[in-house]
């Protein structure tokens, strides 16, 4: 069996990740998953949550914005299919806070369903990456 497995991390912009790890851990609708080399098939959706990735006993922790993940069993390869994705130093404190409180003050006017809906993802993106950028000081 192997002991680790190929993630790569693809966002509408790049490919931000594609390398051997040894398990990732996201929160999907359904919950807290963990994947390990050689999962079985599965496929969900990714929620704004924290992606914690270890390789080689070190943890890296991100923010990511949500979207699909998907384990190929054959493959022993996983794929995330990411809207956003943020290192905690790639996160920029002054923009994450502006980005609540205008959301904040938005969902306090009176909203369309679709523009309620919108200012609720800016909200918990970026308390999201406020939580991320708080836990890796």
């Amino acid at each position: 069996m192997d002991k680790k497995f190929l993630l790569q991390i693809l966002t509408p912009k790049q490919t931000y990740i594609n390398k051997l790890v040894d398990s990732i851990q996201v929160f999907t609708d359904t919950g807290e998953v963990n994947i390990l080399p050689n999962h079985t098939e599965y496929l969900a959706n990714v929620t704004i949550s924290k992606l914690t990735i270890t390789c080689d006993g070190n943890k890296e922790i991100y923010a990511v914005g949500g979207g699909a993940i998907h384990f190929y069993e054959k493959e022993n390869m996983c794929k995330l299919l990411l809207r956003n994705i943020f290192a905690s130093d790639e996160i920029d404190v002054v923009l994450a806070k502006q980005a609540q409180i205008e959301a904040e003050e938005k969902l306090k006017s009176s909203l369309s369903l679709v523009e309620h809906n919108r200012a609720e993802r800016v909200l918990k993106r970026a308390i999201n990456m406020l939580d991320i950028k708080n836990e890796n000081k």
